[in-house]
């Protein structure tokens, strides 16, 4: 069975007829790990405030963390050489910026704090070993993440039907024991089956399915910021698809969004705007008392916004001001717009169209919830730094008719 889209002519930055027999056994271990990294976050339990588990972490240091620093002494010149890849220097000098705030920051464990960002680091290296070799690896890693985790929202949703919660919203398991979280997590797996077409029938169908599973499953959530991301994502990639297929998927999407808003225009306007305003108005009150170095990373914090207190700032760009100050902000902000002008020209790609279609929905929902982006393995990572290191293997030439 082989899986169809458009010409998707991916680098060979890193060719696998150069790996050995360890350095191919240890590809295959961090396919593994990068399989855990987003299947473990949507069924291993999680610590206080949807931290990861020590179970988790454990089996992310055996499969993902250790092989890829054993990659790196074995193979120094490929670390170099992504050290050089757009965007490498700016996501390096960020980390750095985030390292260098821990002299000033008041986090209760800093090296935690050292070892979040140094995750960020190995992550995005061992992508170009999972990723950058084989282009059909990278396919059926997401495809098959994607159906593991419509299977896991299926169980979610019949424990949520025999357990409803009080403010009835469904939402996972362990760090995805949020609805916001739990959203994004699967609107992404969502967006990871939409560019693929099948030779089979029954895979087609089984991937509707998938699709429409993880749909219902956002939708139960009543997280309206992943709502919003997951429709103009989808419209946006019906879009690029061209022709009149493009046209009837984009209506249909647009005809179905008009109808939800119709129907549910009560429970949309139910809570209103979530204190979204005011948490944004304490959020730049504390930028501006630290506007150059922020306050360091994982420093603690507290915003009054009504009645509540809250520890985050409900938006990564603010959250990244707060702590790291506008250093940080810009060169983030830089580096996702680079990311998002990356997609574009490889829209045609099928993996240029699933990274514009996860950079449209990061964009959006991280401007209301996921606040955190220097922070260990959370649904957060599966459209931040995911698509940022996919996006490092498209080919250097773009394509004519971009």
């Amino acid at each position: 069975m082989t899986v169809l889209a458009r010409n998707t002519p991916w680098s060979q930055v890193w060719t696998e007829h150069e790996d050995t027999a360890a350095t191919g056994w240890l590809r295959r271990v961090l396919t593994v790990g990068m399989a855990w990294l987003i299947i473990g976050m949507a069924v291993m339990p999680a610590g206080v405030s949807y931290n990861p588990s020590k179970a988790y972490q454990a089996v992310l240091a055996l499969t993902l963390w250790l092989p890829t620093i054993v990659l790196i002494a074995m193979r120094p010149h490929r670390f170099i050489q992504l050290l050089k890849q757009s965007p490498m220097p700016w996501v390096m000098v960020l980390l750095a910026w985030g390292w260098l705030s821990l002299a000033w920051s008041h986090a209760p464990h800093r090296g935690d704090e050292a070892t979040r960002n140094l995750s960020v680091l190995l992550f995005l290296v061992a992508s170009q070993w999972v990723f950058g070799g084989n282009g059909r690896r990278t396919q059926w890693l997401l495809i098959g993440c994607s159906f593991v985790l419509a299977a896991v929202a299926i169980l979610d949703m019949l424990n949520f039907a025999s357990h409803p919660p009080t403010d009835g919203r469904l939402i996972g398991i362990g760090v995805m024991a949020n609805a916001n979280l739990a959203a994004a997590g699967m609107g992404a797996a969502l967006i990871w089956l939409w560019p693929w077409r099948f030779d089979r029938w029954g895979w087609n169908i089984a991937r509707w399915m998938a699709v429409a599973i993880l749909a219902l499953f956002v939708l139960l959530t009543f997280t309206r910021s992943a709502w919003a991301a997951l429709f103009v994502a989808l419209v946006v990639m019906a879009l690029c698809d061209g022709g009149r297929r493009a046209w009837i998927y984009a209506g249909m999407i647009c005809l179905m969004g008009l109808l939800g808003v119709a129907l549910g225009f009560n429970v949309l306007m139910e809570r209103g705007l979530s204190l979204r305003p005011q948490i944004f108005a304490g959020a730049l009150h504390l930028f501006l008392q630290h506007p150059l170095r922020g306050l360091g990373q994982g420093t603690s914090f507290t915003i009054a916004a009504g009645n509540e207190v809250l520890d985050h700032a409900h938006n990564m760009f603010a959250q990244l001001a707060i702590e790291l100050g506008l250093p940080a902000l810009l060169l983030w902000a830089g580096i996702w717009l680079a990311l998002g002008w990356r997609a574009w020209r490889h829209r045609h790609d099928g993996l240029g169209l699933l990274v514009l279609g996860l950079w449209v929905f990061g964009s959006i929902a991280v401007q209301f919830d996921l606040p955190h982006l220097l922070d260990s393995p959370r649904p957060g990572w599966l459209i931040t730094w995911l698509p940022l290191a996919l996006s490092m293997t498209f080919q250097r030439s773009i394509a004519r008719n971009v």
